[in-house]
């Protein structure tokens, strides 16, 4: 389950979760750190060097606690006790370390600086889902091959996904709906029985990223793809409304911290014309079959398009956006 990397994989961490183990995983680096997931107390720890004379920090927050160890003085631990936050604190626990053996900052001083700009991260419903993360990966990198060849102006306002419009991009007289997977097929989730319309008299296709998870010094995070968002509107009027969108989209800058997984392409992206052949669901299929829908409440349904035909020729401008690789 350990990988090369410094860190545990969140896919690695999930797993030792699930099969009950406890386990104390050294962080690779100096000063020594030690990682310990106990599922049964439930307790997530964090532990490392006090130094003399260094006050334990006080953290006055549900769920998080940090102390000196009860069997080595010198020691101090940072302890998250709610199983059901393990997964979103398991990044703000990693961030920590990197502080301290990367950034050379001292272990109590580095539990205060990030505890405090992560405690409204640890609330439920606070946090970025990896479902969501791959999402906003999986647009941004449509937002970055717009702006490059487009330019700022037409790229921001051609995506419309964050103000919850019918489709994530409109650029060129197209429509666009990104779907990001990290799974070895191309098989997205559709969250509505209205994601796959086409608006009459506009093409729709749908942009297909699939991503996995990269080594230490390869591929990039979502905050990198942030940051190289940033840098391509600096200095235009489009900035503003870039930031706006971030936000409405669920960006907030702690997750700069919490998001530490390394992505790259696991195959060339593709785009598929949304046309009689394509499969999905729609409100017209099911009023065609004559099926009383008045109690389905929410649809969701998922399509894998690993055999898929693009359904047309793809349009140059797409094939250059979407194949537009990320300089950081």
């Amino acid at each position: 389950m350990i990988t090369p990397k410094r860190h545990l994989s969140l896919a690695g961490f999930r797993d030792y979760l699930s099969s009950g183990v406890s386990i104390a995983h050294p962080i690779d680096g100096e000063p020594p750190l030690l990682l310990i997931i106990d599922p049964h107390v439930p307790a997530l720890t964090l532990r490392g060097p006090l130094q003399d004379g260094v006050a334990v920090p006080s953290i006055n927050t549900e769920n998080i606690s940090v102390s000196k160890w009860a069997r080595g003085p010198n020691q101090l631990q940072l302890v998250i006790t709610d199983a059901e936050l393990f997964l979103d604190a398991y990044p703000l626990l990693c961030a920590i370390a990197d502080r301290v053996q990367l950034g050379g900052h001292d272990f109590a001083a580095a539990i205060a600086e990030t505890v405090k700009s992560l405690r409204s991260l640890l609330q439920r419903g606070r946090t970025l889902s990896r479902h969501r993360e791959l999402g906003l990966c999986g647009e941004l990198l449509v937002l970055l091959g717009a702006c490059r060849h487009l330019g700022p102006d037409e790229a921001i306002a051609g995506w419309r996904g964050p103000h919850s419009e019918e489709h994530d991009f409109s650029v060129a007289g197209m429509d666009v709906e990104v779907k990001t997977t990290a799974t070895e097929r191309r098989a997205h989730w559709i969250d509505s029985l209205t994601q796959l319309d086409a608006n009459e008299g506009t093409s729709l296709w749908v942009v297909s990223h699939q991503l996995t998870e990269a080594g230490p010094h390869d591929g990039w995070r979502l905050p990198d793809l942030v940051d190289a968002a940033r840098q391509a509107f600096a200095g235009t009027s489009a900035l503003t409304a870039l930031n706006d969108r971030l936000s409405a989209a669920g960006w907030s800058q702690p997750f700069a911290e919490m998001c530490i997984t390394r992505w790259r392409r696991r195959s060339p992206s593709k785009a598929f014309r949304v046309t009689g052949g394509f499969p999905r669901l729609t409100s017209a299929q099911l009023t065609q079959l004559d099926y009383d829908r008045s109690r389905l409440v929410a649809v969701s349904y998922r399509i894998d398009l690993s055999a898929q035909r693009p359904g047309d020729v793809v349009p140059a401008l797409l094939s250059d956006i979407m194949a537009t690789e990320v300089t950081l």
